[in-house]
């Protein structure tokens, strides 16, 4: 395959925006472009794109060799921003981030180099092939490449896991090494930040494309059905405290994959308060990654739990130490603020106070009795 086909896959490669932009120079053309008869046959492939995320099933790139299949990305794209669903939107960026990432395993690296700095316009280079790279520490030999550090952290925040922050990672004037997997990563990472926050000046959709929303749109009452908020009553959540009500709504809004310790404190907290396995596993399927078989193992696995030291069955939810060393602590991070949580060391501990103040005739609003009546356990 030439290297203009390899790049032409990629949505956000300049090559295909070029492409798309000589063949429709904006929206209103694609759509009249793709509303003729001979090319009804992308907006059908562009339907099966948006069925595979819903689907959470693996999107087929195709391969180009057919040049107007570089318009199948943008007509799934006005149908899903005509449908204006956020879990869908949600659904589309993480499918076609994984497919991205899947693809980018098999180019060579300078496929990869070219769409980091000519597509997404960062400042990525090499690091030499192996034989050059033998001059390094022994510990530096891994890195393919360095990236300057301001393009590196323009994705690397989301990903919750140490590798990812920066003060783990090997700096030199600027330049952060990174593999060429991790690369991979970020570059897939910044395409589902393109799709989720970029916005389309949507032009009127005709007839072909009204069809395939109306479909698209029964598709999801089926398949996203299981989807719909959680009937939970105002009291519970009222009384949830600021880490986990964050957790809760990140979760419950269908655009945030939690990272391993939110999922664990969000799931320890629910169950401990009674709400049954299965409630639990609906609040994390609005995930955009969401796996329904890894849910109900993990949510099972941290209900069932038996302690030695105790006959309650289930982990105890994290403490709220360990919440603000793993930055899930809005609180400590500055973000909001209440004075319960100067008096308290968990979650739970907050809960049960906050919700016997809420149950009070008339409701406790006043916070002054805490200095009075509690012993002060933490500063912020």
């Amino acid at each position: 395959m030439s290297r203009v086909l390899q790049l032409l896959k990629y949505p956000f490669s300049r090559e295909a925006r070029q492409t798309s932009l000589r063949l429709a120079r904006d929206l209103k053309a694609l759509v009249d472009l793709l509303n003729k008869p001979e090319n009804h046959y992308l907006v059908e492939e562009a339907e099966n794109r948006i069925y595979s995320a819903i689907t959470q099933s693996e999107i087929t790139y195709p391969d180009m060799r057919d040049e107007k299949h570089v318009l199948v990305y943008p007509a799934a794209r006005l149908i899903v921003e005509e449908i204006n669903n956020p879990r869908l939107r949600a659904l589309q960026a993480e499918a076609e981030s994984k497919t991205v990432n899947r693809l980018l395993a098999d180019e060579d690296n300078e496929v990869l180099e070219t769409l980091c700095n000519e597509a997404l316009g960062w400042n990525v280079e090499t690091m030499g092939n192996l034989q050059e790279r033998v001059q390094l520490p022994l510990s530096l030999r891994s890195f393919e490449f360095r990236i300057r550090f301001e393009n590196f952290l323009e994705v690397a925040p989301d990903f919750h896991a140490d590798e990812w922050k920066l003060i783990n990672r090997y700096v030199d004037k600027g330049w952060v090494l990174i593999r060429k997997r991790e690369l991979n990563r970020l570059v897939s990472g910044k395409f589902r930040q393109i799709i989720m926050f970029g916005h389309l000046d949507l032009p009127k959709l005709p007839q072909r494309f009204a069809e395939a929303v109306q479909r698209i749109e029964e598709e999801i009452k089926g398949k996203l059905r299981k989807f719909e908020p959680l009937k939970i009553t105002g009291q519970v959540t009222s009384a949830f405290p600021p880490c986990i009500q964050k957790m809760y709504d990140d979760s419950m809004s269908g655009q945030v994959n939690l990272s391993h310790d939110a999922r664990f404190a969000l799931a320890a907290f629910l169950l401990r308060i009674g709400m049954t396995e299965d409630e639990v596993n609906k609040v994390f399927g609005h995930s955009p990654d969401s796996d329904n078989r890894q849910i109900v193992y993990q949510v099972d696995h941290i209900a069932s739990k038996r302690s030695m030291k105790s006959d309650t069955t289930g982990y105890t939810p994290t403490g709220c130490k360990k919440l603000q060393t793993n930055n899930l602590c809005p609180v400590y991070l500055g973000l909001t603020y209440d004075p319960l949580c100067e008096y308290v060391l968990n979650p739970l501990a907050f809960y049960s106070t906050r919700a016997w103040e809420i149950s009070r005739e008339p409701p406790i609003t006043n916070h002054s009795w805490y200095a009075k009546s509690k012993e002060k356990k933490q500063s912020f």
